[in-house]
């Protein structure tokens, strides 16, 4: 699928690449909050709640909005 430019070329490569960064900062949030999780059990004592409740909807979230082809 080609970028849409838009007769705007730079501005569409420009928000192209600010959403992957953007993508790539959210898979580190998310892998060093599982992380910080995982050491916490670890250590036996009970993770919050809140944490581990948005860590969930987080990672099912994307799952749900993906579009399989029909």
């Amino acid at each position: 699928m080609p970028i849409p430019s838009y007769g705007a070329l730079p501005l569409s490569e420009t928000f192209l690449c600010v959403r992957g960064l953007s993508l790539i900062a959210m898979i580190g949030i998310v892998g060093l909050t599982a992380n910080f999780v995982a050491v916490i059990n670890g250590s036996g004592i009970e993770p919050p709640k809140e944490i581990v409740g948005t860590l969930s909807i987080v990672c099912v979230d994307p799952v749900s909005a993906v579009k399989v082809p029909h």
